[in-house]
């Protein structure tokens, strides 16, 4: 019998990952690209780049496509054209946000604390779906990578003029942009079509920073947990206090420092005791496979076979938790 492939796909603020992979959960090919959030990136960009990652993606021997997962921000008409001009696609399903985070768990059911370029929380039960958040980066999606940014940058302003305390954050920002003063910041970012990438990847040196002690980015962090727990205790809230599985905090802005962790734990549990918190297996690139294969009622699925495989096969994508992490909730 002839093989099947599978593409996943995984898109947000500041990058698209995609996988190949056949019906034995090899993974046949990966291709990245930029941010598929076309509100922040102008599109004809975004579409020579998916042009590149086709041809990346799909050998010249894959004659068909059984399924194309994906969960998306923003429209994905774009990459599925770039896709099938490689080779027919047949199968055709989006996914939401926080469904792929709670697949990439292995659970079907809980609440999802999102904070990857931007931020929202996601009550998921069987009876229906909750959001709160994903305001976008003007209006709200605080504790996301690019509030981090911000509140990173602005920590530094503060060390700088003496109104916060005495950080390293100026001088890793002069260093890594290469400004004579900080001040010059201004330019670079004002000046900047994709400001908003390039404020998220601040968060880079927010890590270093806060890895060596540094209090102005680790109360960055702290920050960044208060407003994820302010979000899921909202979207609890909402839901009528109560719910079934867990909460799985998802998304890139987490890895950073096991101080965003903690302090969202400890203020989620101040109100909810017996909360389960705790971060997911895989990226959520995974989490389209693993939805895949819960639509399509896979036997794997019913004794939880379908994760131990994933992690044989899959084990470059599982989810990289803060170095600092001393644990989880359980």
């Amino acid at each position: 019998m002839a093989e099947k492939y599978y593409i996943a796909a995984d898109g947000g603020g500041t990058k698209l990952l995609t996988v190949l992979y056949d019906d034995a959960f090899n993974i046949v090919s990966a291709a990245k690209a930029g941010g598929t959030n076309l509100l922040f990136r102008p599109q004809e960009t975004a579409e020579a780049e998916v042009r590149t990652l086709a041809d990346e993606l799909i050998p010249p021997q894959i004659g068909e496509v059984e399924a194309f997962d994906a969960s998306i921000v923003g429209p994905s008409e774009y990459l599925l054209g770039a896709l099938r001009k490689k080779c027919p696609v047949k199968t055709v399903r989006h996914w939401g946000e926080g469904h792929v985070a709670l697949a990439s768990a292995g659970v079907r059911y809980g609440i999802v604390a999102q904070a990857g370029t931007g931020s929202d929380a996601f009550l998921i039960q069987p009876d229906g779906t909750r959001t709160v958040g994903g305001w976008g980066m003007t209006l709200g999606d605080e504790g996301g990578g690019y509030d981090i940014g911000l509140r990173t940058l602005k920590a530094a302003i503060y060390a700088e003029d003496g109104r916060g305390p005495k950080s390293v954050l100026p001088e890793m920002i002069r260093e890594a942009w290469d400004l004579r003063v900080l001040y010059d910041m201004i330019g670079k970012v004002s000046g900047n079509p994709d400001a908003r990438s390039l404020v998220a990847s601040v968060t880079y040196l927010t890590e270093r920073a806060a890895a060596m002690g540094d209090e102005a980015a680790l109360a960055v962090y702290a920050d960044a947990g208060h407003e994820m727990a302010r979000q899921v205790l909202a979207v609890i809230r909402g839901g009528g206090g109560t719910w079934i599985g867990p909460v799985i905090a998802s998304g890139g802005a987490w890895k950073g420092s096991a101080r965003m962790f903690e302090t969202f734990r400890e203020e989620v549990r101040a109100v909810y005791p017996e909360a389960q918190i705790r971060f997911p297996d895989f990226e959520p690139l995974v989490g389209s496979v693993i939805s895949r294969l819960l639509a399509e009622e896979h036997a794997e699925c019913e004794d939880g076979r379908h994760m131990d495989i994933l992690r044989e096969k899959f084990g470059a994508y599982r989810y990289r938790k803060p170095a600092d992490l001393k644990e989880e909730c359980t």
